[in-house]
């Protein structure tokens, strides 16, 4: 009977620790940018080895930009009003991490972190 409850006890704190979701590294940045896109997509890039955010509103023509992980602006990539930063073209291994349901981009809606709860 012992064994049972501990064999239980252990199964369920291993079912716990799996369903929730951890945050990721710039959770704060990610929240904020949402504010701003939540009408939108957000993905996750590298540029040059480091994190950066490229976010784009759910409006025709209206182009993008691309944070660090601390939420900066560091490019704009508005294809449709002049010449967009070098740096759009230079971003890798891009994951959408939120995109809103009913996009003009016709794809499915994404929500990695949970944004939408918030």
């Amino acid at each position: 009977m012992k064994k049972t409850f501990i064999l239980l006890a252990l199964f369920t704190l291993f079912a716990l620790s799996y369903s929730c979701k951890k945050n990721p590294d710039n959770w704060s940045t990610i929240k904020s940018l949402h504010k701003t896109y939540k009408n939108g997509e957000i993905s996750e890039c590298t540029l040059d080895g480091e994190k950066v955010y490229h976010c784009a509103l759910n409006a025709y023509d209206a182009g993008s930009s691309i944070y660090n992980a601390e939420g900066d602006l560091i490019g704009s990539c508005n294809y449709a009003w002049g010449t967009p930063d070098s740096i759009c073209s230079q971003l890798e291994n891009c994951v959408v991490i939120y995109r809103i349901k009913d996009n003009i981009w016709g794809q499915s809606s994404i929500d990695k972190y949970d944004l939408g709860e918030n």
